[in-house]
């Protein structure tokens, strides 16, 4: 495990840094925003699945299972 704090578009960054590092696996939170909340905010997360190179993990820790 790694951590690094880079500046610049979050998905640019840890897509350019998981690749020059050659990362194995994203994991990355997600609000699991739908509708109008994500054409307003984006979706750092499903840029950075769509365009990873290696497997992405995306969990929402708003979500409990009951």
């Amino acid at each position: 495990v790694e951590t690094k704090i880079l500046i610049g578009d979050a998905a640019t960054e840890i897509l350019n840094f998981a690749e020059e590092q050659g990362v194995d696996l994203i994991v990355k939170g997600t609000h699991g925003r739908k509708g109008l909340d994500k054409v307003i905010f984006g979706s750092v997360a499903e840029r950075v699945v769509k365009g990873a190179s290696c497997p992405v993990l995306t969990i929402n820790p708003y979500r409990t299972k009951e």
